[in-house]
């Protein structure tokens, strides 16, 4: 008797049912996890991690924090992944000599899988792709790097300037910021800035983009597809289909296509500059093979430098701006330290200043850097938290937000205090918006560099005040990889005065 298709439907379904029901049982009693504390709707499903990362908008950050209010410092977050919620912690995890550490393949998918170095999933693989990046972003090369700074920093003068001899008129800072940093690292990548500065009211800037990547990024890790279905759809049925993410679908390959431009000897522009530049010297580089040097692969690691050059460092000088701008006794006192500070600038001589290292520790801290938990395997022992033994290469994650806003370690954590880091170098132990370890942020020392020498310059030579700005167009209210002010913010914006 012939089975109809209603039945092989409906045992189709009970198959389904059973594996389902199968999955449940298997996560919630006999997984090497199930011993663990924990919800059990996150043991049994990504679901829960879903409704809080795109449904809630970026809340799975402060949800985490609730469940070990609730649970304690160790938790299982998700039917996979442990996190831990303890400062002293941090570095048996990520610090160089814990072992070898696995980035968790699953966190690739949040965008596309891509192959720069950030996505990279291997201890190895990361090493050797960090290792033909991280010479640029050595001490020696960003002090070399440093009048590239400098200049494009008074390009910004410049434009304050005219702000400033328009009385009333108003500065929006953090778009100023933004367009700061993606000029220096845009110069430092492909000899050629975006030259957003130039921008009327600082006006053309990546904002609009990375925040569709990173909002986009956030659902593609429940559907790690998406990516690859935007790299080839046709950009003019994306543009028509879907116009707010173009930039998801574009930027990437526009990068790449900067990338070509060096290969085909189109972008010559380095020959004419007095600093090596990123892109030109890795197209270059003898001893990487050929499929490391391809468009898409150099593409990939162009957007993460692009992005990661320009958002952590333009939201820390926002901070930094606003809470200098709001108090204007921290602001004098910023300015008494730098009076008799040798000009130009130069960014190792100014982290000695005590005063400054603090405004700029503050400004780091409250901005975050990522705020979205980071998983390490450790493909090689268990690893071991108090009494719990945890499984060799389960996903264990700890969130750097936890760490930077933690009472106990930050009285006041929300108060932007740069006494608390002045005479005091055990702190630095806990100062991790870069990361820590082998995979911390490759471009620590540029940003760094950027800071010190952008808020020096810019606030021994301005005064700002707030303009229908407060503490909330600085406050993270999403946490997607990288921090977000509530959506309606216009960011910081301030009227200005010249001082000197």
């Amino acid at each position: 008797m012939a089975i109809s298709s209603c039945s092989v439907a409906a045992y189709g379904l009970a198959a389904y049912a059973t594996y389902l029901g199968s999955l449940a049982v298997y996560r919630l009693y006999f997984s090497p996890l199930a011993k663990f504390p924990g919800p059990k709707l996150a043991a049994l499903s990504n679901w829960y991690e879903f409704y809080y990362d795109v449904i809630r908008e970026g809340d799975f950050t402060w949800q985490i924090k609730k469940l070990h209010e609730k649970y304690g410092p160790i938790v299982r977050i998700t039917p996979t992944e442990l996190h831990i919620d303890d400062p002293e912690y941090y570095h048996e995890l990520y610090a160089r000599g814990s072992g070898r550490r696995d980035k968790y393949h699953y966190f690739s998918g949040r965008f596309g899988y891509a192959s720069d170095t950030f996505s990279t999933v291997g201890h190895d693989l990361h090493r050797n792709r960090r290792k033909a990046i991280s010479p640029f972003f050595s001490i020696a090369k960003i002090a070399d790097f440093q009048p590239v700074i400098r200049a494009k920093v008074d390009k910004l003068c410049d434009k304050l300037d005219g702000y400033a001899s328009n009385e009333g008129s108003v500065v929006p800072l953090s778009s100023a910021w933004m367009a700061l940093t993606t000029d220096i690292i845009s110069e430092y990548s492909f000899a050629k800035s975006y030259d957003q500065l130039s921008s009327p009211d600082f006006e053309e800037t990546l904002h609009e983009a990375l925040v569709a990547i990173y909002v986009t990024g956030h659902f593609a890790l429940h559907f790690s597809v998406v990516f690859p279905i935007l790299d080839i759809l046709p950009e003019w049925l994306v543009k028509r289909a879907k116009p707010e993410i173009m930039p998801v679908a574009g930027l990437r390959k526009d990068l790449a296509a900067k990338v070509n431009e060096i290969r085909a000897g189109i972008n010559g522009e380095h020959k004419s500059t007095s600093h090596p530049t990123i892109f030109h010297e890795l197209l270059n580089n003898t001893e990487l093979p050929e499929e490391e040097k391809s468009n898409a692969r150099l593409g990939d690691e162009a957007q993460l430098i692009i992005a990661a050059g320009l958002i952590t460092t333009s939201r820390a000088l926002s901070v930094a701006s606003y809470h200098l701008a709001a108090n204007p006794a921290i602001a004098l006192r910023l300015r008494e330290e730098l009076r008799e500070v040798e000009q130009p600038y130069d960014w190792r001589k100014l982290e000695s200043l005590p005063y400054l290292n603090g405004v700029i520790r503050e400004s780091m801290r409250l901005a975050h850097g990522i705020v979205t938990r980071d998983p390490r395997l450790a493909p090689d022992d268990e690893l071991h938290y108090g009494e719990w033994t945890i499984p060799r290469n389960t996903p264990v994650s700890m969130t750097t937000y936890d760490i930077l806003m933690n009472e106990d370690i930050f009285p006041n954590p929300n108060e932007f205090v740069p006494e608390r880091w002045i005479g005091k170098p055990e702190m630095e132990k806990y100062f991790v918006p870069f990361g820590k370890g082998t995979r911390q942020c490759i471009g620590i020392n540029l940003a760094q560099a950027e800071l010190y020498v952008t808020v020096a310059t810019i606030f021994t030579r301005y005064q700002f005040e707030p303009y229908e700005t407060d503490r909330t167009d600085v406050d993270m209210a999403h946490a997607y990889l990288v921090p977000y002010s509530k959506w309606e913010s216009k960011g910081v914006r301030a009227t200005v005065k010249r001082i000197i």
